[in-house]
């Protein structure tokens, strides 16, 4: 074969294979979500110790996927409102600087200032067990799960309703862990809220529900963000099956289990 010929197919392969690849990586990050519309926040340049006085060099900006901003990040445009500040904690290289790290923000920060535009926060009501004995913490995710009667049958159901969902704060914790230590030598505030970042729809979905039936939390890896997994609704029929209690057993992986809790709600028919 031609010489010339060779070389110029091989161009075209390796334009192909190029072209190729980049429709691979962005089908990729349509499926795990981060595809679309990304926001300029502050990260660490460089790790900052705590008690530093934060420089403009320490600091850079970085487009993280929508979707997965972190609770209390900082825009770019609040750049110099962040230079001159202290941190109040240690913050390692390339990891976002949050309003909660600021010591002189610390005890100004709303909870408004922390949903994300075109989010909402809504508060479900918990008590001490359903909120994980305390280890529920600030920034955790957690699947929203829901034991109803289902119109009609009379049938018991347990179904998940949301998965993947933010914890923004826990009781009046907003994760800043200044409130935690003053509550050394006395008696902690007992917790009777968890409250979640959900979209408007997702408010609606959990404000019906939770007037309906029973609320459950699962806690998940705090890299575990895969939203599509579908799971059936269990009943009364799974549970006296041994069939399909040993095909749900299997599935468990050798990672420990998610733990489960009952998240507040009296059952009204």
């Amino acid at each position: 074969m031609n010489r010339k010929l060779i070389l110029l197919l091989s161009g075209i392969l390796a334009l192909l294979a190029v072209f190729l690849m980049q429709l691979y990586k962005r089908n990729l990050a349509s499926e795990l979500g981060v595809a679309g519309q990304r926001i300029p926040i502050l990260v660490a340049r460089e790790d900052i110790a705590a008690g530093t006085q934060i420089s403009g060099t320490q600091l850079r900006v970085k487009a993280f996927p929508a979707n997965y901003l972190p609770p209390r990040f900082i825009k770019e445009d609040f750049r110099e409102d962040i230079v001159g500040q202290s941190s109040n904690v240690n913050i390692k290289k390339g990891t976002p600087v949050l309003t909660s790290d600021l010591a002189s923000t610390q005890d100004e920060v709303r909870l408004s200032q922390i949903i994300q535009e075109e989010m909402r926060a809504l508060a479900l009501p918990v008590d001490e067990v359903n909120a994980f004995g305390g280890l529920l913490r600030p920034k955790d995710h957690v699947d929203v799960l829901g034991t109803f009667q289902k119109p009609g049958s009379g049938a018991i159901e347990t179904v998940t309703l949301l998965q993947n969902v933010t914890v923004l704060a826990v009781g009046n914790r907003l994760g800043s862990g200044r409130e935690a230590a003053s509550a050394k030598g006395r008696r902690a505030s007992r917790t009777t809220t968890v409250t979640v970042l959900v979209t408007p729809e997702e408010a609606e979905l959990l404000v019906f529900a939770q007037d309906r039936g029973e609320f459950y939390l699962t806690m998940r890896n705090e890299a575990d963000v895969d939203a599509e997994m579908t799971l059936a609704g269990k009943n009364f029929a799974d549970i006296f099956e041994p069939a399909v209690i040993k095909k749900i057993q299997k599935k468990r992986s050798s990672k420990p289990g998610l733990n489960i809790i009952r998240a507040g709600g009296k059952r009204r028919r």
